[in-house]
């Protein structure tokens, strides 16, 4: 291993001109787009398909919850992986104390969102096999679906994001520049320098061990990895035999039909596993390879691209998602398209009525001046008009 010391990654120099640097916040932006809109999909779909409910409640409330949890997940991972929020959030956890607890809070998402779909895979290998329904349903322990996977997420949390949360802190490191007196000031989110030497081991250390990042892969990334790749593998051994029961049975359309549907779910599987499989390997040449453990740039992609893709990965499983993705797309469309005309049809009926208004008022300034009495040069003669007065009108009037 080439360094045994954890640095932090504010303390890190972020070249952004480099070509390295901006290809990532290309696939920042495609990976934050993909994210958002398929987990806001998947939050919309599993919340209003009557083909989830019957499945199972559990199964509902897990795929949902999964969605919401990988939103913020992929937020989280963008802005720290991005070149420019990553300078910015870096001066924000140096300087700002709620921004340095903030920051490490963050990192629950990741463990929340790789637990949760550690226990949506058991409730899919719970609707595959018959002993698993069995026992719940015998114990009926429905319940203990929603209770146990709390109190497990709950510990863990306790566990791994609690200490780094209270202990860390605003922190300022001193280096002398190469060549000259002048000291350099460093601002970061770290132990502070009252700590007990043991806690800066647990912390500091990244080699395999009990210290702080080996726990937090553990948690975040080997067990629900190794786990999900397990039951992925065991619905794949329950499609292959049920196909292979069904081509024993009679050989037809309808057989040929679910080899071809076994065979693409097993893809989906295996495609699955992959992306957890990814995240854990990332993760694992981070501590051999890197100072900053956990928010290396390829690390970071992995878990962003593991948080915005999984959910497309597994609507590919069946038919009945896409169908439900193309009806909701429409449904989009249809809306989008009616409030555009709404919209025009409200631009027009304004524009009508103004020219209305503006007919209305030309009509009575016009029927106005027609009913005014013309005037043939009375405004300026005098109010009081003599007998002698040598104008025609006042001889016309002495002679009446």
């Amino acid at each position: 291993m080439v360094h045994d010391q954890y640095m932090s990654l504010s303390l890190v120099n972020i070249n952004i001109t480099s070509y390295c640097m901006q290809f990532i916040d290309s696939l920042c932006y495609i990976l934050v787009i993909l994210g958002l809109v398929g987990n806001i999909l998947g939050l919309l779909i599993f919340s209003s398909s009557r083909h989830t409910s019957k499945i199972s409640s559990v199964y509902v409330y897990l795929a949902t919850s999964s969605s919401i949890i990988n939103i913020f997940c992929v937020i989280r991972y963008a802005l720290v992986l991005h070149s420019k929020t990553r300078i910015i959030i870096n001066n924000l956890i140096g300087h700002v104390w709620f921004a340095c607890k903030l920051y490490e809070l963050s990192f629950c998402f990741r463990l929340i969102s790789s637990w949760i779909i550690l226990f949506w895979m058991f409730e899919r290998v719970t609707c595959v096999s018959k002993r698993l329904r069995t026992l719940f349903y015998r114990w009926n322990a429905s319940q203990l679906k929603f209770i146990i996977p709390c109190i497990i997420i709950f510990i863990i949390l306790g566990c791994v994001i609690g200490p780094p949360a209270y202990m860390y802190q605003p922190r300022i490191s001193k280096n002398k520049l190469s060549n000259s007196t002048i000291k350099s000031m460093n601002y970061f989110c770290g132990l502070p320098s009252t700590v007990s030497i043991k806690w800066q081991k647990y912390f500091n250390e990244l080699h395999l061990g009990l210290n702080h990042y080996t726990i937090r892969c553990f948690f975040s990334e080997l067990f629900p990895a190794g786990t999900i790749i397990i039951f992925n593998s065991y619905i794949m051994y329950y499609l292959f035999r049920t196909s292979y029961q069904f081509s024993q049975i009679n050989e037809n359309k309808i057989t040929k039909e679910r080899q071809r549907t076994t065979s693409w779910m097993n893809i989906v599987l295996i495609l699955h596993s992959c992306l957890f499989l990814s995240s854990l390997f990332s993760h694992v040449v981070g501590h051999f390879l890197s100072v900053e453990a956990h928010e290396t740039w390829w690390v970071l992609l992995t878990v962003l691209g593991n948080c915005s893709l999984n959910f497309y990965v597994y609507c590919l499983s069946g038919k009945a998602f896409r169908k439900q993705i193309i009806h909701i797309i429409q449904r989009l469309i249809i809306l989008i398209s009616y409030k555009l005309q709404t919209c025009k049809q409200q631009q027009q009926n304004h524009q009508y009525d103004n020219f209305k208004i503006e007919n209305l008022i030309y009509q009575s300034n016009h029927v106005e001046n027609i009913n005014q009495p013309k005037s043939y040069g009375t405004k300026n003669y005098p109010k009081t008009i003599g007998i002698n007065s040598s104008s025609p009108i006042s001889e016309q009037e002495t002679s009446v």
